[in-house]
């Protein structure tokens, strides 16, 4: 958008409700009329009983602050060069006229730059979409320790890409499935524990990375050998329909110790 203001005074003649009439009920509806582009007309009118005056400065000498928008520098560019067409500048001089004090009209192009407000609401619905992702994986641990593969699309989206610590990128719900029952459904019971959570919002997008702690044991052997796996799981994550999804996952594991037979079995190399 391409922006310029114009600091318009009143004729001394007129009172400020009668200056206002005036411009709102005829001057503005001519101006919208004659010249084209505009895409949004402001009057800002003074209000000189709320006005600060830095103590030694000049007084204001305008009595309106009006904005005009245009799509483009050609937009405003054709406003300009139509207001300077002599029929159009007649009819327009001879209504301001009846309005303004010409002779102190000034009208610039400006660099406009707007500050993003965090408001209360803002941060409330960012501390619910925190609690909302911290509480899915928390979700997610007692989803894996109770082995309710039906339920990982509580979580995960159904169009998930994750690496599990492979170096290679799985695609999907089925393959996620396949890929937690491989270890899971082979040992007993499990605890999964996630925390030091750090969560960055961004609109409908979030990251989170938060560490895991991952005890297994034996079938059917409750204080026999373990099996512990530590690492961290980076997240990316997206506001759907449903609610907050992973869209990615990386596992990257740090550490592992104990007996890796129980999740990979026998012959297998845990790498």
């Amino acid at each position: 958008m391409f922006k310029c203001i114009a600091l318009l005074r009143r004729r001394p003649d007129l009172s400020r409700e009668a200056f206002i009439d005036y411009y709102e009920t005829r001057h503005s509806a001519l101006i919208q009329r004659l010249l084209p582009g505009i895409v949004d007309y402001r009057r800002n009118y003074v209000d000189r009983d709320g006005a600060f005056i830095f103590p030694g400065a000049q007084p204001m000498d305008f009595d309106v602050v009006t904005e005009l928008r245009f799509a483009d520098r050609a937009a405003y560019d054709h406003f300009t060069a139509r207001a300077a067409e002599p029929d159009v500048a007649r009819q327009i001089a001879e209504d301001e006229a009846n309005l303004f004090d010409r002779s102190a009209t000034r009208m610039f192009v400006v660099e406009e730059r707007a500050s993003t407000i965090t408001t209360a609401n803002d941060v409330t619905a960012a501390l619910l979409d925190e609690r909302e992702i911290v509480r899915s994986l928390s979700r997610f641990a007692r989803i894996l320790d109770n082995k309710q593969w039906d339920r990982l699309g509580d979580v995960f989206a159904t169009d998930i890409i994750f690496d599990y610590g492979t170096g290679q990128d799985e695609h999907g719900m089925a393959a996620l499935t396949v890929n937690m029952r491989r270890f899971l459904d082979t040992c007993g019971g499990t605890q999964h524990l996630i925390g030091s959570i750090m969560v960055d919002l961004d609109g409908n997008r979030a990251m989170s990375c938060a560490y895991v702690q991952a005890r297994h044991q034996r079938v059917d052997d409750a204080v026999g050998p373990i099996f512990d796996s530590n690492g961290e799981y980076v997240d990316q994550w997206e506001k759907r329909s449903e609610g907050w999804r992973i869209i990615r996952r990386d596992a990257i594991w740090a550490a592992q110790s104990g007996d890796p037979a129980i999740i990979y079995g026998e012959a297998a190399d845990p790498g």
